[in-house]
């Protein structure tokens, strides 16, 4: 009986540290999972690029709103920034100048949307108001990319 008794107290006291061994990797395991769980911040700003002069028929200001998304994995920091909408503000002179802004400027607006840059083509017509737009949108991208 002595035997078994002290045999089995051996076999309890080399299982316990390994019970504690398994136990602490078992925390550790869930702690590395709490850190590896990636933090994300999302931003959306709005900029705007400056108010350019279209030659007689006004000035055409382009705002662009920005989606600026940071995920922190690790103490390690990834930063995308994505623009997805473009909108703005136009003066004009005379009746002219507002036909050709109201005709020009959403089309413009559609083509940089589809091709997500300033690389618009120029509209017949409007050139001064497309030159103008285009102006604008690179100085608001610019602005984008330092949000």
């Amino acid at each position: 009986m002595q035997r078994a008794l002290t045999a089995a107290l051996g076999a309890a006291v080399i299982a316990l540290p390994t019970a504690n061994a398994v136990a602490a990797i078992e925390r550790s395991a869930a702690s590395a999972a709490v850190a590896a769980t990636p933090k994300k911040i999302v931003v959306t700003k709005t900029v705007s690029g400056p108010a350019v002069e279209a030659d007689r028929w006004g000035a055409v200001t382009v705002t662009v709103k920005v989606r600026k998304t940071t995920v922190v994995v690790k103490g390690v920091k990834k930063v995308t920034r994505k623009w997805f909408d473009i909108g703005g503000t136009f003066t004009y002179h005379t009746d002219r100048s507002l036909y050709i802004m109201q005709q020009t400027l959403p089309q413009l607006r559609q083509q940089a949307l589809a091709s997500h840059s300033a690389n618009v083509d120029m509209i017949s017509g409007a050139t001064y108001t497309s030159e103008a737009f285009k102006q604008s949108l690179q100085a608001a991208l610019v602005k984008a990319n330092r949000v």
